[in-house]
């Protein structure tokens, strides 16, 4: 770095520090208005950052470019949804009763049309999580039968879909200690953007359940346009969907091709 470029740096920080009230009590926030007081805070945020990243370049010794960190939740969701990702898949309608909570994806092998480009894939339709029946469990006995019956509700909900057959769904699913199943979730949501999860917003519904409140007293998910058939879905109530199903087929078509276009590999057929 030039020497004068340096000088003119080292009098910029001289300038702002100077700025910086030393009894920080004395700036009036209260006074500011709302959107001035917000524009402030991600000027400081910017500022902060530019500062860090130049305290780093100033160290001859460089920090690493990863570090793992055992007790970070990101780091253990993503081990946690990677081991997922190497459980053998079954058909839905296979599954036996097993104890245990954790997390699940759901593979399509569906002719249905706007699912073809995963279909036979490693991409997920759908991932989701099951709780245990006790926080504090700590073996899968003591978590009760959550996954399974989670698995089981999603199988209804497939089967009972006038345009989608249930042996044409595939899920993988692990047995997680009670407390981690979330941020693995997380993770794998973040990962292939299921199009049938609510993060995504392109055909969510899917993981309601039908006996709430909030679930009778709404219109009909873009997942029961889409895909009509669960009876709780079309009661009185429910007759009017968010979007139709034409829309909803567009939107699945248009993430797909988008996904597969960041991420070319995910889209290639597994051997079955």
């Amino acid at each position: 770095m030039p020497s004068d470029t340096i000088s003119e740096l080292m009098d910029a920080l001289r300038a702002l520090l100077t700025a910086i009230p030393v009894d920080l009590n004395s700036i009036n926030v209260v006074e500011l208005a709302e959107k001035r007081r917000k524009h402030l805070r991600n000027e400081i945020r910017t500022a902060v950052g530019l500062l860090e990243s130049l305290a780093r370049h100033m160290d001859p010794v460089k920090e690493p470019a990863t570090v793992f960190d055992p007790a970070d939740p990101h780091q253990i969701g993503r081990l946690i949804g990677d081991t997922l990702l190497e459980q053998q898949r079954f058909t839905l309608a296979s599954l036996h009763r097993f104890y245990g909570s954790g997390v699940y994806a759901i593979y399509s092998r569906s002719k249905f049309a706007a699912y073809r480009l995963i279909k036979n894939t490693d991409v997920p339709i759908y991932v989701g999580k099951a709780d245990p029946a006790d926080v504090y469990a700590t073996e899968p006995r003591e978590q009760g039968e959550k996954l399974w019956g989670r698995l089981k509700e999603h199988s209804k909900s497939i089967a009972s879909a006038s345009n989608l057959e249930i042996d044409d769904f595939e899920c993988r699913y692990l047995v997680v200690r009670s407390a981690w199943q979330t941020t693995a979730e997380d993770y794998l949501i973040g990962r292939f953007q299921p199009v049938w999860n609510k993060q995504t917003g392109v055909c969510h519904g899917f993981g309601k359940h039908g006996d709430s409140p909030e679930t009778r007293a709404n219109k009909r998910s873009p997942w029961d346009a889409l895909h009509p058939g669960r009876q709780w879905a079309t009661r009185e109530g429910n007759q009017e969907a968010k979007q139709t199903s034409a829309t909803t087929e567009r939107k699945i078509l248009d993430h797909l091709e988008q996904m597969k276009v960041k991420n070319p590999d995910l889209f290639t057929p597994v051997v079955m």
